[in-house]
């Protein structure tokens, strides 16, 4: 009998992105799976729109983040006793063979914690995201020169989890809510013996990377930092500590994060930012999520 596979789309306000995504999931090649949509409180149609679908199991909740939303459905999978879990946000597009071509990635191969090649949706030449470690990859020739590239692309955006890694290391950390979670369930399944692959021949469209980035001197274009929206930023800060501290990435605290956004914040005159850099980052690295 062929492996069960639940794919997890999580969703909040993007119905037409939404559509397309279950579209080409639907078209896959490969047949033995469920369609599961978190819906995180949608208010633009997203709602009705589920309810007129068949073959679309839909789990409807507040809007917990992303964080939330693949938490909800990773513990759906290991309740009802999938084999895999094929996670993606609304706005990815999933090549209608990236199924079949990261289960036969498995099946030649042995690794279980994968992930689809995150291309740009509107450039088929670039990639959509670099690497989370390494070095910055832009072209999508610079990395297909073997079907396996060992440092993950992004994850969460067509990541492909056999069962018994989940059972061994747990659920996403659902506190997380935004920014942090695919970067700290990468790291735990590191932790647990589990490296993550990209699969080169399994592809996924995505939106090119949205976050503004700031310089933290000027012409240096290399010393950047992500800029956060300031209403959600805490997230981030917060999520970052907790991290830093329990993986160990002491040289994380001292230079590429605590330092430079330090710096940015207040040749920037962002004195409130910084403030709640420090506030947010310590609460993370005791692992205080109460009210945060």
């Amino acid at each position: 009998m062929s492996d069960k596979v639940l794919n997890v789309i999580v969703t909040y306000n993007r119905l037409n992105d939404l559509k397309v995504c279950v579209e080409n999931v639907k078209a896959q090649t490969y047949k033995n799976l469920d369609i599961l949509v978190v819906n995180n409180g949608s208010t633009d149609g997203t709602t009705e729109y589920l309810a007129e679908q068949t073959g679309i199991k839909v789990i409807s909740q507040g809007n917990l983040g992303g964080a939330g939303g693949f938490y909800a459905g990773m513990k759906y999978m290991i309740d009802n006793s999938y084999d895999w879990l094929w996670m993606m946000d609304d706005d990815g597009i999933p090549d209608t063979k990236q199924l079949e071509m990261l289960l036969a990635f498995n099946k030649k191969t042995g690794y279980a914690f994968l992930n689809a090649l995150v291309i740009d949706k509107d450039d088929h030449n670039k990639l959509a995201f670099g690497p989370l470690t390494g070095h910055r990859y832009v072209y999508v020739d610079e990395v297909t020169g073997n079907e396996d590239f060992d440092v993950i692309i992004h994850p969460f955006n067509g990541t492909f989890i056999k069962r018994e890694i989940i059972e061994k290391i747990g659920l996403i950390k659902k506190e997380c809510f935004i920014w942090g979670d695919e970067q700290e369930y990468t790291l735990r399944a590191k932790r647990g013996g589990y490296f993550p692959h990209t699969v080169t021949t399994a592809i996924h469209y995505h939106p090119t990377e949205k976050g503004r980035k700031g310089r933290v001197f000027p012409g240096f274009s290399h010393k950047n930092v992500l800029v956060k929206p300031k209403q959600l930023s805490h997230y981030f800060y917060r999520n970052q500590g907790y991290i830093d501290h329990t993986y160990n990435n002491y040289h994380n605290i001292f230079t590429k994060f605590i330092i430079r956004n330090s710096v940015y914040f207040i040749r920037t005159g962002q004195f409130d930012e910084l403030c709640k850099l420090f506030k947010y980052y310590i609460r993370g690295w005791h692992n205080n999520y109460e009210n945060s």
